[in-house]
């Protein structure tokens, strides 16, 4: 038996309709759109016909067709070949914070895939040549536009 003067104050009024109802909380499944098991910041990378997901310096593949990400190592094309094609590097000039610097970047690339048309962050499909090259240039023009050395 449940003594209920040990529990905090306001959770046996939310446990003991539960209990005598038998309901369980619920959880729908994930949208089939989700990218379990990835950082926030996972970025794409394509090589050659596989889809990767990069988060500092951490690489993710789907390997099941459930969508789920799990960690694995680089692909020795990245190695070889560098890191992401779609990304630029941009040095802050104006000293801008880490927050700054992130917003900034944000909200660069907002601008970018409305410039160019290509989004690398929810595409399915290897980008052309055109699309990267496009998206990368309107990338590397707005972060200039906020006061960064873009290389």
């Amino acid at each position: 038996m449940v003594n209920y003067r040990r529990l905090p104050c306001c959770l046996p009024h939310v446990l003991f309709p539960l209990l005598i109802l038998g309901a369980a909380p619920s959880h729908a499944a994930p949208p089939a759109t989700e990218r379990t098991g990835l950082p926030d910041d996972a970025r794409p990378v394509w090589i050659g016909e596989q889809r990767y997901q990069v988060s500092h310096g951490n690489w993710f593949a789907s390997l099941e067709s459930d969508g789920r990400y799990t960690p694995t190592p680089t692909p020795r094309e990245a190695q070889m070949a560098g890191m992401d094609i779609f990304d630029v590097i941009a040095y802050p000039m104006q000293n801008q914070t880490l927050r700054q610097q992130q917003q900034d970047h944000g909200q660069c690339h907002r601008w970018a895939i409305d410039q160019s048309g290509f989004n690398p962050t929810t595409t399915l499909e290897p980008p052309s040549r055109l699309q990267a090259g496009a998206y990368r240039r309107a990338l590397a023009a707005c972060l200039a536009g906020h006061q960064y050395s873009v290389q």
